[in-house]
Parts: structure tokens; C-alpha cells; sequence
């Protein structure tokens, strides 16, 4: 990979998912940091149309909160595995900047190795990518602290 900034969480992500070479426990594995993830604060007037995720067969919501040029993304959904791949996602590339974020690909989601999720999931999961690259540079052009 082809980046001058560092993706520990990814990285990490993508360590343990090498290392389960069978698809259950990779499933295991997602839910478990779903599970993990649940008391993780997403507020509940966060809940709202202009956080959903369209798209999605679960709901999903993602906000961008902004420190210091970097954006760092909280995300939740109302199923359980789902839950777990979008702490995934949220963890793996918060910190980052604008510039940082948009340099990122799919290749990035093929990387976390999650062959077991089905077709669907795994363009969700390319969606989410996108998504949360939309929300950097909206949030970038504004001078509001969280942008939700």
C-alpha cells in the first residue's frame, strides 16, 4: 500500500483477519467487535435522516467530527454485524485528513480480507469508504466543528 500516513487500526484489522483462514471465525470475529462496539457514544439525536447511510439493507448512520483538520468518523447500526464492520471502517480511517482520506481505494476494503461477507456487504463496505470520504470533504468546506 502506497501511503505516507499510517493506518494502525487498519492495519491491525487486517493482521487478525490474515491470520483467521476460516470464514466462521472471520464472521465471529465481526461480530465480536460489533458487540465490542455497542457501548461505544453515538448519540441519539445523531439518529437522524442526515446521518443514514443510504444504501444499506441495515441502518446505518456516520458522522464526521472535525479536530484540528482531521476527521474522525462514529458510526452505528441497528444490526449487529453490520455494526461490527462499520466500527471496522470508522476505526480504520479516523485520523485522517482530507487530502489523506480521498487517497484511499477500494483496495483498501479488499485488503481486510473479509471474503466470508457476501457480495452485498462487501460493495457496502466500498460504499462506506466513499461515504465517509464525501463527509471529509463536505466537513472540510465548513467551519463547524462536528458536522453531522
Amino acid at each position: 500500500m502506497n501511503a505516507n500516513f499510517e493506518l494502525k487500526r487498519y492495519n491491525e484489522f487486517v493482521e487478525a483477519l490474515e491470520i483467521i483462514d476460516d470464514e466462521d471465525m472471520r464472521f465471529e470475529y465481526i461480530i465480536d467487535i460489533g458487540k465490542r462496539s455497542r457501548n461505544d457514544a453515538f448519540a441519539e439525536d445523531w439518529k437522524i435522516e442526515a446521518n443514514l447511510m443510504h444504501g444499506c439493507m441495515s441502518k446505518v448512520w456516520i458522522i464526521d467530527q472535525v479536530k484540528e483538520g482531521r476527521h474522525f468518523f462514529k458510526g452505528f447500526s441497528d444490526a449487529i454485524i453490520v455494526k461490527g464492520l462499520v466500527s471496522m471502517m470508522t476505526g480504520s480511517f479516523s485520523g485522517l485528513t482530507v487530502d489523506e482520506l480521498n487517497t484511499l481505494t477500494e483496495e483498501h476494503v479488499r485488503e481486510l480480507n473479509l471474503g466470508a461477507l457476501t457480495t452485498q456487504r462487501q460493495i457496502g463496505m466500498m460504499a462506506m469508504l466513499e461515504h465517509m470520504k464525501t463527509l471529509s470533504r463536505i466537513s472540510s468546506n465548513s467551519p463547524a466543528d462536528i458536522v453531522c
